[in-house]
């Protein structure tokens, strides 16, 4: 878990800048998929809920640093869907296909939910139009989730393969 951490704040840095400022140049159907989130869910369905919830606390601050909105907020709603996804984990059964994209939908919805809910108590003005896309954005989210997933997996047991006891 401390290697962790030394691997989380330099990545999701670099994924905030690129999160703020590359992929808004490159929107899918009219939308930025939250990358950060997909990595955060995919590291959480690998890794479990501690290092889940330490990587969505790092990342929400790290997209927080270059966002309008208040300064916690994206951090919150990232631990709130960790919470929800690992829990789930834990009564499903594991799977490398269909089960990441649920999460990252799921993971999206309530990412979504929190961030607004809290934008909004704190006096945040939110557009119709940002409402209007939510839908859209969960799908993207759930479609890029499976290259995310296998991206992090792959490189997760290049790096350190699973030792065979025999």
């Amino acid at each position: 878990m401390k290697s962790s951490v030394y691997i989380a704040l330099p990545l999701f840095l670099l994924l905030a800048v690129v999160q703020t400022a590359v992929l808004p140049y490159f929107p899918i159907f009219g939308i930025v998929a939250q990358v950060p989130l997909l990595v955060i869910i995919s590291w959480t369905l690998l890794h479990g809920l501690e290092e889940g919830l330490v990587w969505a606390f790092v990342a929400g601050l790290s997209v927080d640093l270059f966002s309008i909105g208040p300064f916690g907020a994206t951090a919150l709603a990232y631990i709130t869907a960790v919470l929800v996804i690992a829990s789930l984990n834990n009564f499903l059964p594991s799977g490398r296909f269909f089960l990441p994209v649920v999460y990252a939908a799921l993971g999206t919805f309530i990412y979504l939910l929190v961030y607004l809910s809290f934008v909004r108590l704190l006096g945040y003005g939110t557009a119709f139009g940002t409402i209007s896309n939510l839908v859209t954005l969960v799908l993207l989210n759930a479609g890029l989730m499976l290259p995310i997933y296998w991206l992090i997996y792959g490189i997760e047991h290049s790096i350190r393969p699973r030792r065979v006891e025999v």
